[in-house]
């Protein structure tokens, strides 16, 4: 058993322990037959399952500690070498039982357990893959800095915590923020520099926060029980940040390659995974390129539709004299007019819209909606890497009812007029009250909400990127479809638009990592064909060089629902929408390939 060390940031991964159960458990999967009770197996599994997920927080508290683990919050990750090696031997040793388990004779017995075995094999076959190809340690900075940039974030808006424990917390957190930043000192050998570059602008961004922001939000803070105070604790981080950033200005950038490809065999093989061989780069590619244009058709009879809806005669009829292109150039153009200017505002509508789409949900019975809703909505902080595209930070199977956390996009009062107004034209009004339904209800709030309640435990902390996203770019056609905001023209049109850019990331993810697109080959294809928004458009090389498999998800995603969908209303025989969407929503975040036998199994009486 891998005792911790004094002072060491991790707890224990206990790989003993689990080893053993391993063993156990492969021996089970090979006895079968009349040997052995039928629910030894079972018990067994459940065993590693539960396990494999202790073994997990302990290697990853900072990601526990964001899905409602409390005793995570007062550890920070310790990636040295032989914690790291137990866990790999670990995810190894699980992948041979699982193995084992899911080719015998008793490997099916339970639907819903086999299923879990079937995730559980995905995510340890992503960590061997994840730890090995990408080399985050030696070769990754920008996985540095990220690791940085998220350190604090539950810590500073969740409320789990007594103020005594939150600063314990505080500080533990900032020494292990600091030993990381030492190990990037002592293990990065080279990075990509598009992805370097990146780094030092998250950690320069991060140092503004520490220095300035966290020191005003934690003043008043009860002193913690460790020697150090917060401001040492704060001085000492900043200095490590600083080295680690002049070790990648001096040692890493110089030497760094330009290269945004992760290179066609490593791509391919991460697609494959990704997907559950569902796709190979050439047939992505073409199903992206299919999606172009059908989606720029669908939009040619929305902007038409805008057209004609116009009262007055004169404009009505100079609209549709237009060609097509140039149509819906202007039906753009009137989207990307209806916009707030400035944060107060902004941060308004969204929470207005977000529950006023709750109400939608409820009142036209698309989904069940769990009480009370647990829901923080507030603008995206400026250190966070993605403060310009916010996100959501979902409550988890920990603590169920802790709040989800919804960063809006946001952009500085201050910022340069141009800037502001290519950031306010890309989430305009339309586009906003569209993407609520993705990011909120029936989206990702409500898809973590019930999940983390209703399916196992591990569905959700080793979620599928593809379901994630399929399901929020799905619903906003659902939503459109029900007659949310009216099933406006121009609203409809931000969602094709949307669904555009999704078939756009999936084609130039592919030619970049096949064909050695560049980013003026990029831009030029997501401005003429993608039609990005102006935000979008600056956004999309830095997402295809720094997430190159995860921004696919949203299209394939979205087509695999599309298709499941349509069969359950070929075969429904009118039943209510909701039962279709509370089915999907409680088998939990699955890969696509195992959805379909869950949802017919919760829909089965």
């Amino acid at each position: 058993m891998l005792a911790a060390r004094p002072g060491a940031a991790g707890k224990p991964v206990r790989p003993a322990r689990l080893l053993c159960k391993l063993a156990l458990l492969t021996a089970l999967g090979n006895f079968g037959g009349a040997c052995a009770s039928a629910n030894e197996p079972a018990l067994a599994l459940t065993g590693l399952i539960s396990d494999y997920i202790d073994s997990w927080r302990a290697f990853y508290p900072s990601q526990a500690f964001a899905y409602g683990d409390v005793d995570s919050a007062v550890v920070f990750e310790d990636f040295a070498d032989s914690r790291l090696s137990d866990w790999l031997a670990l995810n190894a040793a699980t992948a041979d039982s699982l193995d084992a388990i899911l080719t015998g004779p008793t490997g099916s017995a339970d639907t819903a357990l086999h299923t879990d075995a079937l995730v559980l094999r995905s995510q340890v076959a992503d960590e061997l893959a994840s730890w090995a190809e990408d080399a985050p340690l030696t070769q990754q900075p920008q996985w540095y800095a990220e690791q940085v940039s998220q350190a604090l974030t539950h810590l500073l808006v969740r409320d789990q915590l007594s103020s005594k424990a939150r600063s314990e917390a505080l500080i533990a957190r900032l020494q292990g923020v600091e030993r990381l930043c030492q190990l990037g000192i002592a293990s990065l050998e080279s990075g990509n520099a598009m992805r370097t570059r990146r780094a030092l602008r998250i950690l320069s961004s991060s140092q503004q926060f520490y220095d300035h922001g966290l020191r005003d939000l934690v003043a008043d803070w009860p002193a913690a029980p460790q020697e150090q105070s917060v401001d040492d604790a704060i001085d000492s981080t900043l200095r490590a940040m600083g080295e680690l950033q002049k070790h990648l200005e001096n040692a890493i950038l110089p030497l760094a390659k330009e290269q945004a490809a992760i290179g066609k065999e490593a791509y391919a093989a991460k697609l494959h995974r990704r997907t559950s061989g569902l796709y190979t780069p050439e047939s992505l590619l073409a199903a992206a390129g299919q999606e172009l244009r059908s989606v720029r058709a669908l939009m040619y009879q929305q902007a038409s539709r805008w057209a004609r809806s116009h009262t007055d005669a004169a404009t009505r009829f100079r609209l549709l004299e237009l060609t097509d292109d140039e149509r819906l150039e202007a039906a753009i153009t009137a989207m990307e007019d209806d916009r707030q200017s400035n944060s107060a505002d902004f941060l308004a509508s969204f929470t207005q819209l977000t529950f006023a789409a709750e109400r939608f949900v409820q009142e036209h019975q698309i989904a069940t909606v769990p009480k009370p809703t647990t829901l923080l909505v507030a603008l995206s902080p400026a250190h966070f890497s993605g403060a310009a595209v916010g996100g959501v930070y979902p409550s988890g199977p920990f603590d169920t009812q802790a709040n989800t956390l919804f960063y809006v996009p946001s952009i500085s009062d201050e910022a340069p007029q141009a800037a502001k107004d290519g950031f306010y034209r890309s989430f305009n009004t339309h586009f906003n009250t569209m993407i609520l339904s993705h990011e909120m209800f029936p989206g990702h709030y409500l898809q973590y909400k019930v999940a983390v309640s209703e399916a196992p435990t591990l569905r959700s902390l080793f979620s599928n990127g593809s379901y994630v996203e399929g399901w929020g770019s799905f619903v906003e056609e659902l939503m459109l479809d029900a007659g949310w905001s009216d099933n406006a023209p121009l609203t409809r049109l931000a969602h094709l638009r949307k669904r555009l850019e999704n078939a756009t990331r999936a084609y130039v993810s592919v030619q970049v990592n096949i064909a050695s697109w560049g980013e003026e080959q990029v831009l030029r294809f997501a401005r003429e064909e993608g039609l990005l928004a102006p935000q979008f458009a600056i956004n999309l090389w830095q997402r295809v060089v720094n997430s190159p498999l995860q921004i696919t998800d949203y299209f394939t995603g979205f087509r695999a629902f599309k298709d499941l969908h349509s069969d359950y209303l070929a075969d429904a025989k009118e039943l209510p929408t909701y039962i279709w969407v509370d089915a999907v929503l409680r088998a939990g975040p699955l890969p696509m390939t195992l959805l379909e036998p869950e949802i017919n199994r919760l829909t089965t009486p």
